[in-house]
């Protein structure tokens, strides 16, 4: 965080383009989940620039708020630090640290209905 180049906080506006957002009638977090979109493609740009991001996780909504004068109908949705890295792992730090394992991607997938587990002939494996 004190090493990187930039800090950017990424907002979300519930309001913004309201009343007809396309998404939004039907479900209630599409803005948002296109804010995450739009964080993950940042990401994805940075690290193909040779950047590194990381995505603060240890603040409090209402501190950052009243930190940059952040309105309350405008939530804060990301604290991310981006510069350059003396190198990008192979493996993410959450598994480097042992602090998570990755999943077998056949146990993450479902066919048809959630809880039923993916075929062998339709393994996205082979």
């Amino acid at each position: 965080m004190l090493e990187s180049s930039l800090g950017i906080v990424v907002t979300y506006d519930p309001q913004r383009g309201a009343p007809a957002v396309l998404g939004r009638h039907a479900i209630a977090d599409a803005g948002l989940y296109s804010v995450c979109l739009a964080i993950q493609n940042l990401w994805l740009a940075a690290t193909a620039e040779g950047l590194g991001v990381g995505w603060v996780s240890f603040y409090r909504e209402q501190f950052l708020r009243e930190l940059l004068g952040i309105p309350a109908r405008v939530r804060p949705v990301a604290w991310l630090c981006l510069g350059p890295v003396r190198e990008l792992q192979a493996r993410p730090d959450l598994e480097r640290h042992g602090w998570r394992h990755r999943m077998p991607l056949m146990q993450v997938l479902h066919e048809e209905q959630f809880g039923c587990p993916v075929t062998s002939a339709n393994d996205p494996r082979q």
